[in-house]
C-alpha cells in the first residue's frame, strides 16, 4: 500500500480530492480516506466539495470554486466570464467563448479546476498533522463516467497535465462509489465476495448505472453491464425548473416571453436560486426562489418571487425519472439477470439521487436493498484514492473480437488484459471477397463474460482493397494493429497490402474490472 495517494472526482457541478495510504492511516487512525472538503465554506455551509465554476476577470488570474460561484451570483461588471459545467463540453474539439473576443479550449478551462484542486489539497488544513511530510500531488487516479469516449478522456488527461498532475489510471465513477462505500481497511471488499452490486450514480451531468460483481475469492471486481443517460441530469433539472418559474412570472406579470430579456448577472443569479431550491426540495416540502432585479421594464427593476412545492418539482422531472428506471432495467437485461432479486445491494450516489422520487423509484424495484452512499459527495473520490493507494489495476472483462467470414470470432483484446498503455498486437486477415473494393473488420464484444454470444459494437474498419484480385493465392492481406492507449481505449488500425491504404478507429466502451492486489 502506498504511503499517500490521491483520488480526484472531477464532476459537472462539484469536484473534490480524497487522500489515502499508510501515512494517512497511521497519522489519523482513519479507516477510510480523508475527504479534502472546501475549508473556505465549512463554517457557513458545512462539508462541501468545490463548485466546478471558473471566473475570468479582466487582467486577473482565473478564480475557481465557491469564490467564483459567489461572484457569479452577485457580480454585475462588464467583461467578466463565468464558466460552469465545463465537463459536458470536453471531447468536442471546440473553444469556449469568454468575453472581449477571448476564447479558450474546454480542456484548458478544466485545467483551472484541476489546478485549484491540486493547490488546495497540498495546503489543506486537514493534513496539518503531517507537517512537511504531506508534500505535493503529482500522480493520481481520476474518475470518469462509464460512457466517456476516448476524446473526452484525452481532454481530461490534457487538463491534468496542464495543471501539473499525472494520470495513473482512469476509474469508472460507479466503481469508485462502490469501493468508497464498501471498502474496509483490513477486509478490503471481502464482505462482497460473490455479491452483485448495482450502482446508481445520478449527478449534475450524467446518469451512470453499473452492475458489478465481486469474485468468490474477493480478488477481483468486474463489470457485468452498464448503461447511462447523458442529457437528463441535475443541470437539466435546473433548466426545467427555471423554465417553469419564468412562465409563472410571465403569467403573473402579463408579459410575453419576448418581453423579458434577462441581462447581466440576473441569469446566473436565477440559476443559483433555482439550484438551491432543487437541493432544498430533497429535504423540505417547498422552497422559495427569489431573484432581485430579475428584469427591467422601462427603467424599473422587477424582482422574481416564486415558491415551488416538491410535488410540483417532481412532476416536472417525471419523464426523467421514468427514463432512469428504464435505464436500470436495460442494465439488468444486458447482464442477463432474470430478476431484480438477483442483485444483492443497490447503492445510490450523486446529488440527483437525493431526490425522494428517485429513491422511491428504485425501492419499487429493489425494496430495502437500496442504500445511499455514506457522504455521497465524497464517495467517488474516496474510491479513487483507495484504488490509487492499494495499487489496484484495471483490466478488460469481456473479450473484443473481429468477426470472420465463417461467422466465428477472432479475439483481438482478451479478457483479463490490463487497461494501461501497452505494446501493440498485430494480426493478419485476408479479404476473401474483393468485389466491394473494401475489407470490413467488424468488432464485437462478448455479451456476457464466458458466453458464446457476441454483441456488435459501434466500431468498424473499412480498409480500401484491390477489387481486381481473383485468385486465392493473391488474396489481399489486411495487416491490423491493436493497442491499449493511455486513455484506456483500444486503438485499432488496419492497412491493405495491395493498396497501401489504411483505416483506424478507437473503441472506448470496454468492460471494466479491477484486480485487487
Amino acid at each position: 500500500m502506498e504511503s499517500m495517494a490521491f483520488g480526484v472526482d472531477f464532476e459537472t457541478t462539484n469536484s473534490i480530492v480524497c487522500t489515502w495510504g499508510s501515512q494517512i492511516r497511521e497519522a489519523f487512525q482513519n479507516e477510510k480516506p480523508i475527504a479534502l472538503w472546501d475549508t473556505s465554506v465549512i463554517a457557513t455551509l458545512g462539508k462541501r466539495p468545490h463548485p466546478s465554476v471558473v471566473w475570468y476577470a479582466p487582467g486577473k488570474e482565473a478564480v475557481v470554486g465557491h469564490e467564483a460561484k459567489s461572484r457569479m451570483l452577485s457580480y454585475d461588471g462588464m467583461g467578466h466570464a463565468f464558466v460552469r459545467s465545463i465537463k459536458r463540453r470536453l471531447g468536442r474539439n471546440e473553444d469556449v467563448e469568454l468575453t472581449g473576443g477571448r476564447r479558450k479550449p474546454a480542456f484548458e478551462i478544466a485545467a483551472e479546476i484541476f489546478r485549484h484542486l491540486k493547490n488546495d489539497a497540498e495546503k489543506h488544513a486537514s493534513l496539518a498533522l503531517l507537517g512537511d511530510r504531506r508534500g505535493t500531488i503529482s500522480e493520481c487516479v481520476v474518475t470518469v463516467p462509464v460512457n466517456y469516449d476516448g476524446l473526452q478522456r484525452r481532454d481530461i488527461r490534457r487538463a491534468m497535465e496542464r495543471a501539473g498532475l499525472r494520470l495513473r489510471c482512469f476509474l469508472h465513477e460507479p466503481f469508485a462509489a462502490l469501493i468508497g462505500h464498501f471498502y474496509n481497511w483490513e477486509a478490503k471488499l471481502q464482505q462482497l465476495r460473490g455479491k452483485r452490486v448495482l450502482v446508481f450514480d445520478w449527478g449534475g451531468g450524467t446518469l451512470d448505472v453499473c452492475l458489478a460483481e465481486v469474485s468468490e475469492d474477493g480478488s477481483e471486481i468486474a463489470e457485468l453491464a452498464h448503461d447511462g443517460i447523458e442529457d437528463r441530469a441535475g443541470d437539466d433539472f435546473d433548466k426545467k425548473l427555471m423554465t417553469d418559474l419564468k412562465l409563472r412570472f410571465l403569467s403573473k406579470s402579463g408579459l410575453k416571453l419576448d418581453d423579458v430579456p434577462i441581462r447581466g448577472s440576473a441569469a446566473d443569479r436565477f440559476w443559483g436560486a433555482a439550484e438551491r431550491a432543487k437541493i432544498e426540495l430533497s429535504s423540505i416540502a417547498s422552497a422559495a426562489v427569489e431573484v432581485a432585479n430579475f428584469i427591467e421594464i422601462y427603467g424599473k427593476p422587477i424582482d422574481l418571487e416564486e415558491r415551488i412545492e416538491r410535488e410540483e418539482f417532481e412532476n416536472l422531472i417525471n419523464d426523467e425519472v421514468i427514463a432512469a428506471e428504464a435505464c436500470v432495467h436495460r442494465c439488468l437485461k444486458k447482464a442477463r439477470l432474470s430478476s431484480a432479486g438477483l442483485v444483492d445491494h443497490v447503492l445510490m450516489v450523486g446529488g440527483t439521487s437525493c431526490i425522494p422520487a428517485v429513491r422511491q423509484m428504485l425501492e419499487k424495484t429493489f425494496g430495502a436493498r437500496v442504500a445511499v452512499a455514506a457522504e455521497p459527495d465524497a464517495a467517488i473520490a474516496r474510491g479513487a484514492a483507495i484504488v490509487a493507494a492499494e495499487r489496484w489495476e484495471p483490466f478488460n472483462v469481456k473479450p473484443i473480437a473481429v468477426k470472420l467470414s465463417d461467422d466465428s470470432f477472432f479475439t483481438v483484446l482478451p479478457a483479463k488484459r490490463e487497461l494501461k498503455a501497452s505494446a501493440s498486437s498485430a494480426f493478419t486477415f485476408y479479404c476473401i471477397d474483393p468485389r466491394p473494393a473494401v475489407a470490413n473488420l467488424m468488432f464485437y464484444e462478448q455479451a456476457v463474460n464466458g458466453d458464446a454470444e457476441y454483441r456488435a459494437l459501434n466500431a468498424c474498419l473499412a480498409v480500401p482493397s484491390d477489387p481486381t484480385i481473383r485468385q486465392i493465392a493473391n488474396l489481399d492481406r489486411i495487416v491490423a494493429r491493436f493497442v491499449v492507449t493511455d486513455d484506456a481505449t483500444l486503438f485499432c488500425e488496419a492497412q491493405s497490402s495491395s493498396t497501401g491504404k489504411l483505416d483506424s478507429c478507437e473503441i472506448y466502451d470496454l468492460s471494466f474490472g479491477l484486480r485487487l492486489k
